[in-house]
């Protein structure tokens, strides 16, 4: 059967590739859907992955309901080189004035931006095998995973939320937002609520969190207070 079905999309459906993607049929809608997942052990060590910090502008609040209209990531490799993804999406619909207050994109920027659907797999290819984080990760992890299921996805993959971090590594801090973890060490935004520049700055947050010995920060096992449950 496997020679017959070898160049076909069902090759892939019965035969699934075992190194970390495959395809799927879901049961509620019969549509095949691409598996994409990373599962390091949990005694990996974490210095030993690269570290994927990335943040999302969004048209709103519902990841249902909004869109993704901006991603910004840099990947920190385990030998301190490091790579960008920043991208503008456009959503295909008119935004808010108040977003554009916030963010400062215009919907001039994003006409004729590409959509979601066409920058989806550059950014989960960006990501691969690598261990995910953002300031609120259960808000970008929201929209990651909505837009996922929207385009043919379903997304398992292990993400560390700083503000989680700051909760429990830094209790007393009046407040846990980026702004005021950036003033605490003395950090600059090159752009706030854009994505890339708030993704700076929560890469450095992260570094100096895992510099403290408050608390095990090793193997991927000793971030379970700071993850986001998928």
């Amino acid at each position: 059967m496997s020679g017959q079905l070898g160049y076909t999309m069902f090759q892939r459906v019965f035969f699934p590739d075992r190194s970390g993607e495959d395809l799927t049929v879901t049961s509620d809608n019969l549509l095949l859907q691409r598996v994409v997942r990373f599962s390091p052990k949990p005694q990996q060590r974490v210095s030993d992955l690269p570290l994927v910090v990335f943040d999302f502008e969004t048209t709103g609040l519902d990841s249902k309901q909004d869109r993704i209209i901006e991603i910004g990531a840099i990947r920190i490799n385990p030998d301190g080189t490091t790579s960008e993804y920043s991208t503008l999406i456009d959503p295909g619909f008119e935004i808010s004035d108040s977003i554009t207050k916030i963010t400062g994109i215009t919907m001039d920027e994003l006409r004729g931006a590409p959509s979601l659907q066409e920058r989806l797999p550059e950014f989960l290819e960006f990501i691969k095998g690598g261990l995910l984080a953002a300031h609120n990760a259960e808000f970008d992890m929201s929209f990651l995973n909505a837009a996922c299921s929207r385009y043919g996805y379903q997304l398992h993959w292990p993400c560390i939320c700083t503000l989680k971090m700051a909760r429990i590594l830094m209790p007393d801090l009046p407040s846990k937002n980026l702004d005021t973890l950036a003033q605490t060490f003395d950090l600059r935004f090159e752009s706030r609520h854009r994505s890339i520049g708030d993704v700076k700055v929560t890469a450095e947050v992260l570094k100096r969190f895992l510099k403290m010995d408050k608390v095990p920060m090793t193997v991927l096992a000793d971030f379970g207070a700071f993850s986001v449950i998928p």
